[in-house]
């Protein structure tokens, strides 16, 4: 799946550098200055040959407040229907074989609809969802949406916390015909030191001036069958980034498999989630309420979901 650098026109955005948009000239990624068009995008497919290649989009950031809100999704929308429209007749254009994923950048499902209007158009093969700015209700209600168009691929974005990834494994196993997430979190904890349990993914600091209890590890991964948490706290820095990074990715991996297994029955799958993980038990709460309306009212109206579910108005 190839990524279409969206992220890094934001971070461009927000720490004040230059962003260009001109397919005449090159790609330009800088500290200060970045040039990126769907030309480049499909340009790069072309050559990489990825299954998946994602429409060019400008995200909008996390924020809580909803004026705000409704202002970032009035200035990013133009551009975003400019890019994913001519993404998708360029990749048919060029490699129709390549599938396409189209970013959705809104808040509600009240602006989602202003982009529904204009994918009827699009030849596309999924959507891909931010997450940042919802909790698992709100995320269970776009999906919810995008079941009732048709559409039966997804990507979640900025998932690979516990209850992203239980909601992820249920629509992939329930609702669509595949369900797709990443994050950097296996990456930025490693860098931060920090170790993922491999059951509810919780968080132990293992920098050097850090207090462990207990010594044992609670995993018995390829990285950590020989050692135990006073030993990895004591390699260096660059060692021990390394050997988080391995550990980190294959719980965040081995529990969203897991998650799978497990969601095919409903009813024990639920017992698990709440078994699992009691030191989250509110958020764990939250999600089993957004789980319970998916298994049981997913066929229900959209405008009757959204009272049930919050999240987008209509």
């Amino acid at each position: 799946m190839l990524d279409s650098g969206g992220y890094q026109l934001l971070r461009m955005e927000l720490n004040g550098g230059q962003v260009d948009l001109d397919p005449t000239t090159p790609l330009v990624y800088l500290k200060d200055r970045i040039n990126l068009t769907p030309q480049h995008v499909i340009d790069a497919a072309r050559k990489l040959r990825p299954s998946i290649v994602t429409a060019l989009d400008m995200p909008v950031p996390k924020i809580s407040n909803p004026i705000k809100q409704d202002m970032e999704f009035k200035k990013k929308l133009g551009i975003n229907l400019v890019c994913m429209t001519e993404t998708a007749r360029l990749r048919r254009r060029y490699c129709p074989e390549i599938e396409l994923f189209i970013p959705v950048q809104c808040y509600t499902l009240e602006q989602f609809g202003y982009i529904e209007r204009h994918l009827v158009d699009l030849e596309y093969n999924g959507l891909s969802l931010p997450t940042r700015n919802l909790d698992p209700g709100g995320i269970a209600l776009f999906l919810l949406k995008f079941y009732k168009m048709g559409i039966r691929k997804v990507h979640l974005l900025s998932v690979s916390n516990f209850t992203g990834l239980a909601l992820a494994a249920y629509f992939a196993r329930h609702v669509f015909d595949w369900c797709s997430v990443d994050a950097t979190t296996w990456r930025l904890t490693a860098q931060y030191q920090e170790y993922l349990h491999p059951r509810d993914l919780s968080k132990t600091i293992l920098r050097n001036n850090a207090v462990i209890q207990p010594r044992q590890l609670p995993c018995r991964c390829p990285w950590c069958s020989t050692k135990d948490f006073a030993q990895i706290q004591l390699l260096s820095v660059k060692d021990k980034t390394g050997f988080l990074r391995q550990h980190n990715f294959h719980v965040i991996q081995e529990l969203g498999c897991e998650f799978y297994a497990r969601s095919a029955n409903f009813d024990s799958y639920i017992q698990h989630l709440r078994e699992r993980n009691q030191r989250q038990a509110r958020k764990v709460r939250k999600l089993i309420e957004a789980l319970s309306v998916v298994h049981y009212r997913k066929n229900e109206p959209i405008e009757t979901l959204r009272q049930v579910l919050g999240g987008g108005k209509l």
